[in-house]
């Protein structure tokens, strides 16, 4: 799987669940790591868990490589790591407190 497809597949996944303000990110130039970020905002800790916990089971169900989740346990912020894609799922508070969109401000918005 390619990762416009990847980026495809998680974005349409988060939008299913009315995941809000998905912006995705390019970071390729940025990062050895990854190729791109995508990052939402959940209503509440049990909708955030709730988008996370589909990202997971598509991309599985896709054949993504999910390398891990982490986060649950509060729900404020759950990261899915998926090789080559890293999704950051957040409350509207936690996201405006950490601002991951203005650390990697040099990245590639798409």
């Amino acid at each position: 799987m390619n990762l416009e497809q990847q980026l495809k597949t998680v974005t349409e996944t988060i939008e299913e669940l009315k995941g809000e303000d998905v912006v995705t990110l390019k970071v390729l130039e940025q990062s050895a790591d990854i190729e791109a970020i995508v990052i939402a905002t959940g209503r509440s800790t049990q909708h955030v868990r709730g988008i996370a916990e589909n990202v997971k089971i598509e991309a599985k169900r896709l054949g993504m490589k999910v390398v891990g989740i982490e986060g649950t346990e509060t729900g404020h912020w759950v990261l899915i790591d998926l090789a080559e894609v890293v999704v950051h799922v957040m409350t509207e508070k936690t996201r405006e407190f950490y601002k991951l969109e203005k650390l990697w401000s040099g990245a590639e918005s798409k």
